[in-house]
């Protein structure tokens, strides 16, 4: 008898558990990054280097996009985040500050506000979120993320 009370103890604190689990929704940042090689881009030499990009938010909230960068010397940059429905239909895009100067090294991206759901941005419960790296308003490479 006492091991089935232990037993019944068991079960239902790990229902509670479980139940107290299910209550708030999971943090949802996410980090994405990529590499890339030497590249004209617009008519500028861009050099190989890295791009991040990080959705800042908790479930299907996006907060914001953050991208960080690693190039040994990117001029004219600026980055985006784009959002698409779950059919890969384009549906917004969001542009941080352009930098018109000369970064040599790693530099953080001016940070990109977006306050909204993917059900509003794009119009389904789950879409995708792709931050790209430009230089002169052209593409140099992109971080894509699945949110749900």
């Amino acid at each position: 008898m006492k091991k089935l009370i232990t037993t019944v103890a068991l079960i239902a604190s790990l229902a509670g558990a479980l139940v107290m689990g299910a209550a708030g929704p999971a943090a949802a940042d996410a980090k994405g990054c990529t590499f890339y090689g030497y590249r004209n881009v617009g008519g500028w030499t861009v050099p190989a280097g890295s791009y991040c990009a990080t959705v800042v938010g908790s479930g299907t909230r996006i907060n914001g996009v953050q991208g960080e960068f690693y190039a040994q010397n990117l001029c004219n940059w600026d980055v985006t985040a784009e959002f698409f429905n779950n059919n890969w239909q384009y549906k917004r895009t969001f542009v941080s500050g352009r930098n018109y100067g000369c970064n040599y090294g790693s530099a953080w991206a001016p940070y990109i506000p977006v306050n909204s759901t993917i059900q509003a941005l794009t119009g389904t419960s789950t879409g995708y979120m792709c931050s790209t790296l430009r230089v002169a308003g052209q593409r140099v490479t992109s971080v894509c993320h699945y949110i749900r």
